[in-house]
C-alpha cells in the first residue's frame, strides 16, 4: 500500500537513460493498471476496449426503469395513492393541451406544465436525447457521457513521452531520445531534426533473430550506454506491483547479430539494468544476481531461494520501501553493483489459492505461498554488498564470483557504525556518492520509522564501513514520535560545481519545520545543510527533482502556487533563499504569445517534467484541469519550442460534448483545519435547484497521498454525473483531502499517527455535512466510496458516521491493520505491542452503523497486496449480526486492481446498481424482511453451542 508517489522514482537517475529505459520496457510488457492504492497524487482515468461494456449490468436494470422494476414490490399508502391519481390527471391534462394545440395545426406544444416538481419538458429532452446517433444530449444539443462511451471518449486524450538518451561519447551533445519510427529504431535529437542514428531496422532485427529459432516479438526495447547493444524483452510475466519474470534478447548493433541475455534460464529473468557506462548488465534470476559484459557471465550470488533475494525487492520492500523491484545499483563508472540481500527465512508466509476458472481442466487450485510480514512478526533481515565485477585476466573463465582468487571481486558486505538490530532495521535508500564507486550513502530507519540514521560509506574494498553523518529522531528531543517520510535518494553534486563549493556535497530533501524543503550539504560528511535552496509554506515534490550541474541549478516541482498544483521551478545552487527565490517556469505566461500552444502554454494547472540526459532540454506536461499537452523547451534558450502533443483532434471532439463541471475549493474540518476538495457537478447542474442532488464521495485518505488534483480526468463517475437513465436521482461527486493527507505540512499529516480510521472518516463526514447544509443537495443522498485504503475509510465511515452517509460501496478495504502488511501498518500505528489500544479502535468491529446503511465490499481473491482475509472477516461479522443492507461480491483470481479475465467493467457496473438500488429502497423501506422472524431461533442456536460450565473443585 504505497503511502506516496514520491517513492515511484529515484531522486536523480541517468537522465531517464538505460536503468529508467529498462524499467520502463519491463513496466510496458506489464501493463495493467495499478489499483494498489487508486493511483496516489492523480485521478483514476480509463479509455480501453473493454470500457464500452462498463455498464452492461446497470444497462439491464435501469434503462427498463428503475423505478418500473421497484413499483412490483413497494407498499402503497394513501399518500402515493393521492400523488398517483394526480400524476395521472396531470399527465392527461398534459396530453390534452398537445393534442389541442397538434389538431389547431400549430406546430409546437403548449408550455409545459409542472406534475409533482419535475417540469415535463426535462422529460422531453430525456425522450428526445435518443434521436441522431443515440448518444443522450443536453438543451444544448451536445452529446453526453455515458458508461458506454466514456472510455473511448477519455481514450481520444493522447499522451508522448521522449524516451531521453545519453550521447555515448561526447556529453555536449545534448537533448537525444530513442524511438521507433517506422521500421526504425533511432536515436533522434530535439534540437535538428534532420539528425538521426539508426540503431536498427526491423528487416536487420528479422534476419538476426531468425538464428534464434523462435518468433521474435518484443514487448519492449532499450539500449547500452556506449549504442552498441540494444535489449529485448520478448516475453513478460507479472509478479507483483513492479515486478515481472521474462526473457530478453541481446542485439549487437555493430555485427548485427542476436543472442538470448543468458544461455540458461532465460525465460526466467526477474529483472535486468544497463551500466551507466559502456554495455554491462546486471540482471537477477532465480533471486541470485549476475553481471554480464556480453562476452562473460559471472554469477554473484548463490544463495538465493523463495527466501533470500540478491539484488531484488522482495514483497514488503517492493511495496512499501522501494517502490520498484531493483535493489542493484551500478556505481556510475559501471565498475560495481551495491545491492540489497533480504533474508525472509524468519518471515511468515501467506498463502492463497487461484482458482483458474477460464481453465475447464483445473479441478485443484493452485496455491501462492508468499513471505508477508504482518505487524508484530518477524520483518526480513537485510544487508548491503558491493561486488566488482571482473572481466579479464586469468579470471575471466571464472563463472562465479566465489570462485575468483582475488578476494576484492568478491562480494563483500558493508558495516555499520551503531546500526539498529538486525530484526528492526530498514534501509530506505542506497545512492553512489561519487562519479566513480569509491563512496555510497545509505538511509536507515528503526522498524517504526521514526528514527533516521545517514550514513557515508566508503566502499574501497580494503574498509567497507559506514558511518553516521546525521541522525534524526522524533521520538526525543520534543519531537512529535510520528513517522519519518522515506524520500528520494540524495543527488551527488561535485566539488567546484559553484565557485565556493570546494569540496564535494550533495542534494536532499529533507524536512525544515513543517514542510519538506531542499537542503545543500557540503562536504559530504556534514551533519547541517550548508544552504536551503528553498523554504516557505509550501512543499517539494520529491521525485522531480534534477541537478544540470552545468548550469549550477536544481529544477523541481512544488506546491508553492497551490497545494492540489505542481509546478516546475529552478534554483541555483548558490542561492540562498533570502537572496534569489526559485524561479517559476510554468505557467509559461511570458512566452505563449510565441508558443505553438498559444493561451494553453499559460495556463493555471498542475505540471510535471522529464529532463533530457544533460539537463539541456527538458519535457514540459500540462496535465490539467483542462486537456493536456506535451512539448520541449530548452534550460538555456527562452525562445525554444517542439510540441509533441497537442490534442487537438481531442479537443475537437470532445467540444461535441457538455462535459461535467468540475470546481476545487476547501472545506474546514471539526478542527478548524482547510480541506483541499473537489465537485464534479452535472453539465446541466443549476444551483437553485431544491433538494435535488445526491452527493457521492470518492475518498482514499491514506497517509501522505492526494485524492485532490487538478489533473484531467473523464472516469466511470464523469458518466454518473451525466447519467439521465435515471432522472429523478443526479448526483455530484465530491472528494476531500482530510488529515493524513500530503501537502498540507507536517502537523496536517501526522495527526493521524497511531490512531488511523478516527480522523479520516470524520473529516469526509464534516464535508458531508458541509453539502448536506447547501439548498441543491438532498441531504439524505449522502453516499460514500473508496479503494484499498479509501475502502477502508469508506468501511470506518459506515461504522461510525451512518447518520450521514446512508450508502458505502469498498473494494478491497483494510479492515482491521492487524492484518496487513508490517512496514506500512508499524510506521502509522507503531507495532501491536507498542500501541494495542491504537490497532483495537482503528479496527473495524462495531455493525451498528451498517445496521442503519446499505453497504457494498468487493474484492479479488488472488489480492497479494490487502488480503481477502480483510474482507472476509468484516462480511463474517456482519452477516453473524444479520446486518441488513450488506452485499459482498468476489472476484476470482483477481488482484489488488482487479482486472483478471475482464471483470473491471461488471466491478463498475455493480457500484453504479448498487448505488441507485439502495437509495431507491432506503426512501421506500424494503428491507425489513431481512429480520429473522422469531428472535429467538440465534439464542437457542447459540444456548446449544455455549459449553457447560464445569463444577468448581
Amino acid at each position: 500500500m504505497a503511502d506516496s508517489q514520491a517513492r515511484y522514482q529515484r531522486l536523480d537517475g541517468p537522465g531517464g537513460g538505460p536503468v529508467a529505459d529498462t524499467a520502463a520496457a519491463q513496466q510496458a510488457a506489464a501493463r495493467g493498471p495499478d489499483y494498489s492504492e487508486l493511483e496516489v497524487g492523480e485521478p483514476q482515468v480509463f479509455g480501453d476496449d473493454d470500457d464500452a461494456r462498463y455498464y452492461d449490468e446497470f444497462a439491464s436494470y435501469d434503462r427498463r426503469g428503475a423505478k418500473t422494476n421497484a413499483w412490483r414490490r413497494k407498499r402503497f399508502s394513501l399518500v402515493q395513492l393521492c400523488w398517483a391519481v394526480l400524476g395521472c390527471l396531470g399527465l392527461y391534462l398534459a396530453a390534452s393541451m398537445v393534442w389541442s394545440s397538434l389538431v389547431r395545426g400549430k406546430g409546437t406544444p403548449a408550455p409545459p406544465l409542472d406534475v409533482g416538481g419535475v417540469a415535463s419538458s426535462e422529460h422531453r429532452d430525456i425522450i428526445s436525447a435518443g434521436a441522431g446517433d443515440g448518444v443522450p444530449a443536453d438543451r444544448t444539443g451536445k452529446r453526453l457521457l455515458t458508461y458506454d462511451n466514456v472510455g473511448s471518449v477519455n481514450g481520444l486524450v493522447q499522451t508522448r513521452s521522449l524516451d531521453w538518451v545519453a550521447h555515448p561519447s561526447d556529453p555536449d551533445i545534448d537533448g537525444l531520445y530513442r524511438e521507433v519510427a517506422g521500421d526504425e529504431f533511432v536515436v533522434r535529437s530535439v534540437s535538428n531534426e534532420t539528425w538521426k542514428h539508426t540503431l536498427a531496422t526491423r528487416a536487420d532485427l528479422v534476419r538476426a533473430s531468425a538464428e534464434l529459432g523462435e518468433p521474435f516479438t518484443p514487448l519492449g526495447w532499450s539500449v547500452s550506454a556506449d549504442w552498441e547493444y540494444m535489449l529485448f524483452n520478448v516475453r513478460s510475466e507479472r509478479v507483483w506491483r513492479h515486478s515481472v519474470r521474462g526473457a530478453y534478447i541481446v542485439y549487437n548493433t555493430r555485427e548485427r547479430t542476436m543472442a538470448p541475455l543468458t544461455a540458461t534460464g532465460n525465460r526466467d529473468v526477474q529483472r535486468v539494468e544497463w551500466a551507466p557506462a559502456g554495455h554491462r548488465l546486471q540482471f537477477v534470476r532465480d533471486n541470485n544476481l549476475f553481471v554480464t559484459d556480453m562476452v562473460h557471465e559471472i554469477q554473484v550470488t548463490e544463495d538465493g531461494s523463495d527466501s533470500v533475494f540478491n539484488a531484488i525487492a522482495d514483497w514488503v520492500y517492493e511495496e512499501e520501501v522501494l517502490g520498484s523491484a531493483a535493489a542493484g545499483l551500478w556505481s556510475p563508472d559501471g565498475n560495481a553493483v551495491a545491492y540489497l540481500r533480504m533474508d525472509d527465512s524468519q518471515v511468515p508466509v501467506y498463502q492463497y489459492p487461484l482458482y483458474h476458472p477460464e481453465n475447464r481442466s483445473a479441478v485443484y487450485t493452485e496455491d501462492i505461498r508468499l513471505h508477508y510480514p504482518k505487524p508484530g512478526y518477524a520483518n526480513p533481515r537485510v544487508t548491503l554488498h558491493v561486488y566488482r565485477p571482473d572481466f579479464g585476466g586469468a579470471a575471466a573463465a571464472a563463472t562465479k564470483a566465489s570462485a575468483n582468487p582475488d578476494t576484492d571481486h568478491r562480494p563483500q558486505q558493508i558495516t555499520f557504525e551503531a546500526p539498529f538490530d538486525a530484526a528492526d532495521m530498514v534501509i530506505t535508500n542506497v545512492a553512489w556518492m561519487t562519479d566513480h564507486s569509491d563512496r555510497l550513502m545509505v538511509y536507515m530507519m528503526n522498524r517504526v520509522q521514526n528514527h533516521l540514521k545517514v550514513y557515508l560509506v566508503s566502499a574501497d574494498p580494503k574498509s567497507l564501513h559506514g558511518r553516521v553523518v546525521r541522525e534524526r529522531n522524533t521520538g526525543e528531543g520534543g519531537g512529535d514520535g510520528a513517522w519519518i517520510e522515506i524520500g528520494p535518494s540524495p543527488i551527488y553534486v561535485p566539488a567546484n560545481t559553484v565557485g565556493n563549493l570546494t569540496a564535494d556535497g550533495y542534494v536532499d530533501l529533507v524536512e525544515n519545520g513543517e514542510h519538506t524543503h531542499l537542503a545543500l550539504f557540503s562536504p559530504p560528511d556534514a551533519a547541517q545543510p550548508v544552504r536551503w535552496l528553498t523554504a516557505g509554506a509550501y512543499d517539494v515534490v520529491g521525485a522531480s527533482v534534477v541537478l544540470s550541474r552545468k548550469a549550477a541549478e536544481v529544477s523541481f516541482l512544488s506546491t508553492q502556487a497551490s497545494s492540489v498544483n505542481f509546478n516546475l521551478y529552478r534554483v541555483a545552487l548558490n542561492a540562498a533563499p533570502g537572496d534569489a527565490q526559485p524561479r517559476a517556469l510554468t505557467p509559461r505566461t511570458a512566452a505563449s504569445t510565441h508558443s505553438r500552444l498559444g493561451a494553453a502554454a499559460a495556463r493555471d494547472g498542475t505540471y510535471d517534467a522529464s529532463f533530457s540526459a544533460g539537463r539541456g532540454f527538458y519535457q514540459l506536461n500540462y496535465k490539467g484541469p483542462q486537456l493536456p499537452w506535451q512539448a520541449v523547451y530548452s534550460s538555456g534558450d527562452a525562445g525554444f519550442e517542439v510540441v509533441l502533443n497537442d490534442n487537438a483532434n481531442a479537443q475537437h471532439e470532445l467540444d461535441g460534448f457538455q462535459l461535467p463541471k468540475t470546481e476545487l475549493f476547501e472545506i474546514a474540518n471539526e478542527a478548524g483545519d482547510k480541506m483541499n476538495a473537489m465537485a464534479v457537478y452535472p453539465p446541466d447542474f443549476d444551483r437553485s435547484a431544491k433538494a435535488r442532488y445526491g452527493v457521492l464521495f470518492n475518498v482514499y485518505g491514506g497517509p501522505n497521498s492526494q485524492h485532490v488534483s487538478a489533473a484531467f480526468a473523464l472516469d466511470w463517475m464523469s458518466a454518473l454525473v451525466s447519467q439521465r437513465d435515471v432522472p429523478d436521482m443526479p448526483w455530484i461527486v465530491v472528494r476531500v483531502d482530510g488529515r493524513g493527507t500530503g501537502y498540507k505540512g507536517r502537523r496536517f499529516r501526522t495527526s493521524v499517527a497511531g490512531k488511523l480510521g478516527v480522523l479520516e472518516p470524520a473529516d469526509q463526514a464534516a464535508a458531508a455535512r458541509y453539502f448536506q447544509r447547501q439548498p441543491f443537495v438532498n441531504p439524505q443522498r449522502i453516499a460514500i466510496w473508496g479503494w484499498s485504503y479509501g475502502g477502508y475509510t469508506t468501511a470506518r465511515a459506515i461504522e461510525r458516521h451512518s447518520d450521514v452517509f446512508r450508502v458505502g460501496m469498498a473494494v478491497a478495504p483494510v479492515t482491521s491493520w492487524r492484518l496487513y502488511d508490517s512496514v506500512y501498518t508499524e510506521r502509522y500505528l507503531r507495532t501491536p505491542q507498542d500501541n494495542r489500544d491504537g490497532y483495537a479502535q482503528s479496527a473495524v468491529t462495531n455493525t451498528t452503523g451498517f445496521a442503519r446503511a446499505r453497504f457494498l465490499v468487493q474484492h479479488g481473491t488472488g489480492d497479494d497486496n490487502v488480503h481477502l482475509q480483510n474482507t472476509l472477516a468484516l462480511a463474517d461479522m456482519l452477516a453473524a449480526e444479520n446486518v441488513p443492507g450488506f452485499e459482498m461480491a468476489v472476484y476470482a483470481d483477481s488482484d489488488h486492481s482487479i482486472y483478471t479475465h475482464g471483470v473491471r467493467p461488471a466491478l463498475y457496473a455493480r457500484m453504479v446498481n448498487f448505488l441507485f438500488r439502495s437509495f431507491h429502497e432506503l426512501e421506500n423501506k424494503e428491507f425489513d424482511f431481512w429480520r429473522h422472524g422469531d428472535p429467538d431461533d440465534d439464542a437457542r442456536i447459540l444456548a446449544r453451542r455455549r459449553p457447560t460450565a464445569r463444577p468448581a473443585k
